[in-house]
């Protein structure tokens, strides 16, 4: 198999990456710097595996450390060998690691109904150990919550790492006895003379701490288990875990994996690196292919680590190194420049094969790196300002990254731009609790737990609550300060109606009610930014209600308050601008693996960029020396400079906003001179802000939220029916994802959906097994559902009473021969790099078949009316079925299957059957859905969808748009 696509990238390529494309056999490294080509060459040598051997895709592993490296790899293949690369398994460690456990499920029981645990969960599981007296070290008095977040992180170190509490506990016990035994330990001098020195009395207080950390440690997994919960980092445990203890599936991932590609090596940690490890060790001399670069090595605070790049080098002394010395991006005085700072990691004669100087075989001019000195930061921040405008005036095809090292310097540079007018990208963090909406919000549940408390409700009219014009918020102020609430309450009829539905509400409810009643959904609608905020305060809220089972209103905003005032931060993460833009606002880190034409480092200060080194508070088996912060940071400065192909434009400030001193960042000095031309700055004024809030600008912004939301997110079946139903619903819903509180018919579908798939998983399927099965889950589920008490009651004696009918009716169903895959994400490639994807309730494969259950709570629908032929249904059903098709073609699992779609209705009928429905789906009816996929894809590309509306006079969501666009 070989393409034109293949010939002519292979074409390109040097004689070096030549020779690591054709080395197909054995173990290799590739030193690949930045701009060396390595998705190039990655991406042919899969191609070039297929072509030189009988190998199926199927058989290459290519591993990666981003989502969006992954997105690159398959993209880049996929444009060399077709459709084919939908085959190779492409993924992240934590991709790879979930997709073991989705397709070997029978391996990994322990985790067939585990849910991620929450943030609020990990705390409150740690609260409750450390309230034990045993733990009373780490719980201090003046502030017992000092250790919870060093001991989530520690965990979260320790997994990575592989390290078990047990390791952990006897690797500090054993250091207590070498401090005791070491001479050096012990002081020869003054009073305590023959007695441990003080810094030696420190190590064993640690090395204590450690121990009674393992012990915390291991009491939190037993927690876990217990409430089957797992983290993000017990995938890669999990999967390691298994490994070790079962043979036959480490047996069948190596022989299954013929082929290892391992991208970005100098990123992994431990814990993914004994993964490769023990899939590949199934050969002496493995096909084991990694590429990666010590000098971009900028991880370490998640467990990479130079010792970790070169680890396989010893175990396969045969590995063959390969090294990249041409660097296709940058122009040559931007590698001379920034070769010399990195250079100063190494010793004379260390890592000598490591340190390769790059040669530009880019096609830009050389030009000298800019060093912008200014003696204020309003000074650098407007030099920064007028030089991209002149960029965009002068050059707007290219694009420009401006790179800082602190994500609230992100914040302050986008606030810059957008003052200014200019657009840009990017993404930030956002504390619910300090951003204006989320300080209106709590506003508001402050008045409502306290009615007394009248600054609160005054705070409420002037965030723009209760839909007050100016007149009525200067009246009710008025109001406020003369102790008159009587004419507050009457003036806005909503106060007294929240005040009586607060003991009558579920407590999620009550929430969105407040929100709905206040004015405040109104006020969020009109920007996406504000909907990110909102739905980060209903997650916190959901937490809360989940870990302590909270339905009364009250408890939860109490709860809201307490962990408002223990937290002082809750952020999310939020996108903000174009995806077109051609200005992209990020961190350093954030920067890896990308590629810009000018690139900004402002704020390139020692105080900016080195942290201070605060030390662990335990004692690991693993730790940094020394300078190995500041060798990290280097590092990091070098990734943030190599990411320009035309020019580098570095700016530091001699004194910050308060008049006080700052230093140049260190790493400037490193730099070779001779490709650096210095400007110092006179004082100038500062920016002009331009407040443009037009029509056509938040259009614009709207419109690019949604591009990037599809881009990252992929699109469902539920979305596009949203979009068919109304293109403002599909915004309001699929987009902006608005929270909404959780209704009956919902709650019902989700716990029997959680109770079938457990009916799949368990070996018996008698009728009274399915029965009491049934009834466990449907019950669990909704003692931790946000539903009012009362419509916790009545969903539940519905599905109970329908239990008996539901396992009588379906025994069958359930009984068939087959492989079983319960709840099952599929994700397929789609247009405009847009994936389509679903979570199918339960596959059944069967020899050269599939059968496609998806399972609906409500009576059961006519053929006629599922397809949407009769009055009053919509279709959605049928599309529901077509739409998965579509997905299991596009599959490499199942793509050359014969696909069955069925739907079955679980509310029994009046003669207690529960029927199942299987449609015949043609090729028209792919083409159909195809179509309508490609039409909304174009809707939003050109922004018609924002303009148009549906035929129900009565829509919640056109009259969403109508209020957002009377802003």
């Amino acid at each position: 198999m070989v393409t034109k696509e293949f010939k002519k990238e292979y074409s390109k390529l040097n004689p070096k990456q030549k020779e690591a494309v054709d080395t197909i056999e054995g173990p290799v490294m590739v030193i690949a710097g930045p701009g060396t080509g390595k998705t190039t060459v990655l991406t042919l040598r899969i191609a070039n595996i297929l072509r030189l051997t009988d190998t199926p895709a199927s058989g290459i592993l290519a591993l990666t450390f981003t989502e969006a490296g992954a997105k690159t790899m398959r993209k880049k293949l996929q444009e060399i060998i077709g459709d084919l690369a939908l085959e190779v398994p492409i993924h992240t460690f934590h991709g790879f690691a979930a997709s073991i456990i989705a397709e070997f499920q029978d391996h990994f029981p322990h985790l067939s109904r585990s849910k991620q645990i929450t943030d609020v969960e990990s705390e409150t599981i740690l609260r409750d150990i450390l309230n034990q007296k045993k733990f009373r070290k780490l719980r201090p008095m003046g502030d017992p919550d000092f250790y919870i977040a060093k001991i989530i992180g520690t965990i979260s170190d320790s997994k990575q790492e592989a390290w078990t509490p047990k390791k952990l506990s006897d690797f500090a016990s054993d250091e207590i006895e070498k401090i005791k035994k070491d001479e050096s330990s012990i002081s020869t001098r003054g009073k305590s003379k023959g007695e441990l020195k003080a810094e030696a009395l420190k190590r064993i207080e640690k090395c204590e701490r450690t121990i009674i950390f393992a012990e915390i440690y291991e009491e939190y997994e037993k927690k876990k288990k217990n409430e089957r919960k797992i983290d993000f980092d017990d995938l890669i445990f999990e999967l390691l875990k298994t490994l070790r203890e079962d043979k036959l599936l480490l047996q069948s991932l190596q022989e299954k994996f013929l082929y290892i590609l391992l991208d970005e090596h100098q990123d992994t940690n431990d814990a993914q690196n004994l993964i490769v490890r023990s899939i590949a060790d199934f050969f002496d001399t493995p096909n084991l292919f990694v590429v990666g670069d010590e000098k971009q090595a900028i991880y370490r605070f998640q467990g990479a680590s130079v010792e970790n790049f070169l680890s396989f080098q010893k175990i396969w002394g045969s590995m063959k190194v390969i090294p990249l010395a041409y660097n296709y991006r940058s122009h040559q005085h931007i590698l001379d420049a920034s070769f010399n700072m990195i250079d100063k990691n190494y010793g004379e004669k260390e890592h000598k094969n490591l340190r390769i100087k790059l040669k530009s075989s880019a096609k830009e001019k050389a030009r000298l790196l800019d060093l912008i000195i200014a003696g204020s930061p309003e000074t650098e921040e407007t030099y920064l300002l007028e030089t991209i405008r002149k960029l965009l005036k002068n050059d707007n095809k290219s694009t420009i990254a401006i790179i800082v090292r602190k994500n609230s310097e992100v914040v302050k540079i986008f606030s810059l731009l957008e003052g200014s007018g200019i657009s840009a990208s990017a993404e930030r963090g956002a504390n619910i609790f300090s951003h204006p909406i989320g300080t209106l919000y709590f506003s508001l549940l402050e008045f409502l737990r306290n009615p007394g408390n009248v600054e609160a409700l005054a705070e409420t009219f002037g965030g723009g609550l209760w839909n007050l014009n100016f007149a009525k918020q200067v009246k009710f102020v008025k109001f406020v300060r003369s102790g008159n609430l009587e004419k507050i309450e009457k003036g806005i009829p909503a106060l007294s109606k929240l005040q009586k539905e607060m003991s009558r509400k579920g407590s999620i409810e009550f929430l969105h009610l407040a929100a709905d009643l206040s004015g405040f959904t109104d006020i969020v609608i009109r920007n996406p930014l504000s909907v990110e905020i909102w739905r980060g305060i209903i997650a916190l809220a959901e937490d809360l209600t989940q870990t302590d089972n909270i339905e009364n209103p009250k408890i939860l905003i109490e709860k809201l308050f307490a962990y408002k005032k223990t937290a002082e931060r809750r952020t999310i993460k939020i996108n903000t601008g174009g995806t077109s833009s051609k200005i992209t606002i990020m961190t350093a880190h954030g920067s890896k693996g990308l590629e810009f034409d000018y690139v900004f480092l402002p704020y390139a200060t020692e105080e900016s960029w080195i942290r201070k080194n605060h030390g662990s508070n335990f004692v690991l088996p693993k730790e940094k020396e020394g300078d190995d912060d500041i060798r990290d940071e280097r590092r990091l400065f070098y990734v943030a400079l190599t990411r320009a192909r035309k020019h580098v434009s570095i700016s530091f400030h001699n004194k910050n906003g308060l008049g006080r001193e700052e230093t140049a960042l260190r790493f400037i000095d490193e730099l070779d001179k001779k490709f650096i031309s210095q400007i110092r700055l006179s004082e100038i004024s500062k920016p002009k802000v331009i407040r443009n809030q037009t029509k056509r600008k938040e259009d614009f912004e709207q419109i690019e939220y949604t591009k990037r939301v599809l881009l990252e997110n992929g699109l469902s079946v539920t979305a596009l029916n949203h979009f068919l139903d109304c293109p403002n619903k599909f915004f309001y819903k699929s987009i902006l994802k608005l929270p909404e509180a959780p209704s009956s018919s919902s709650e019902k579908g989700s716990a029997m959906h959680e109770a079938l798939a457990q009916v799949w998983r368990s070996q018996d399927k008698k009728e009274k097994t399915i029965t009491k099965i049934i009834e466990k889950a449907v019950k669990n589920y909704l003692k931790h559902s946000f539903l009012s008490i009362f419509e916790k009651e009545t969903v539940l004696e519905e599905l109970i009473s329908n239990a008996p009918k539901v396992a009588a009716s379906l025994k069958e169903h359930f009984s068939q021969d087959g492989k079983v895959y319960t709840e099952n994400w599929i994700e397929i490639p789609f247009l405009k790099e847009v994936n389509l994807h679903g979570k199918l309730d339960a596959l059944l494969e069967q020899e050269n078949k599939i059968f496609v259950y998806d399972y609906k709570t409500r009576e059961a629908m006519s053929p006629n009316a599922i397809k949407g032929e009769t009055a009053g249904s919509d279709g959605n059903y049928f599309r529901q079925l077509v739409f998965y098709k579509i997905l299991l073609e596009g599959n490499n699992r199942f793509k050359n299957k014969i696909i069955e779609p069925a739907l079955v209705f679980v509310k029994p009928d009046s003669k207690g059957r529960c029927p199942i429905i299987s449609l015949p789906i043609g090729k028209s009816d792919t083409e159909k859905v195809k179509s309508e996929v490609s039409s909304l894809l174009e809707s939003v590309w050109s922004g018609k969808f924002l303009s148009q509306t549906c035929d129900d006079k009565t829509c919640q969501y056109c009259g969403y748009r109508k209020l957002a666009l009377q802003k």
